[in-house]
């Protein structure tokens, strides 16, 4: 298997993390992408999309999103499942919806910050953003409550996206709410906890 990634997309950590659960991840080849919008990246030639990550299976079919990637390799995996079926399911695949969203509505902002001039910011949109935002992980803590520090997919996304908020704090602005609502200090405990994601924080120089 192929994997193309970044060091800093939440996305690509959402996979690796699944695939270091599962104990997968020396099957997989890694292809660290540094331009994800140059059109001469590997990943933008070879992909519709262009998006990271993607993969490619032994079988040569491309999967072409974080949600399916992850779901391929927990099927695979021999460890706990983090898609988990019974009772919990809707509560997990809402928190993932969450966690989903919540960066959704950053990189759309985090993309224009990084890429244009300050001056042809669209500085209401931004607002709106980040108002959004607020109200996102008021409910995102409330539901992460329940499984406490358990890994399914879910909080396992929502550690994620907390995660990568914190690191672009400069441009998201969303560290005070973050504290405010003590998910720091959950983020922080779910890394010490779970090796997956400590070894998958967003940090340039790996």
């Amino acid at each position: 298997m192929k994997l193309w990634y970044s060091t800093t997309s939440p996305y690509a950590r959402l996979v690796r993390a699944v695939a270091a659960h599962h104990g997968l991840a020396s099957q997989i080849q890694l292809h660290k992408v540094t331009h994800a919008f140059s059109a001469d990246s590997p990943h933008n030639q070879d992909t519709p999309l262009g998006r990271i990550p993607v993969m490619q299976c032994e079988d040569g079919l491309w999967l072409l999103s974080s949600r399916l990637i992850a779901e391929y390799l927990d099927a695979m995996g021999a460890q706990d499942k983090l898609f988990v079926d019974g009772a919990m399911r809707w509560q997990v695949l809402n928190l993932y919806a969450l966690a989903e969203g919540l960066l959704e509505n950053s990189i759309v902002m985090l993309a224009e910050k990084m890429n244009r001039p300050q001056n042809e910011w669209w500085h209401g949109r931004h607002a709106q953003i980040q108002a959004r935002n607020r109200q996102t992980l008021i409910v995102l803590a409330e539901q992460c409550a329940p499984f406490a520090d358990a890994l399914n997919i879910g909080t396992l996304f929502a550690a994620c996206a907390v995660d990568f908020l914190l690191f672009r704090e400069e441009l998201i602005g969303a560290r005070e709410d973050i504290v405010a609502l003590r998910l720091d200090r959950w983020v922080e405990e779910m890394n010490r906890r779970y090796p997956c994601l400590d070894d998958t924080r967003p940090f340039v120089s790996r």
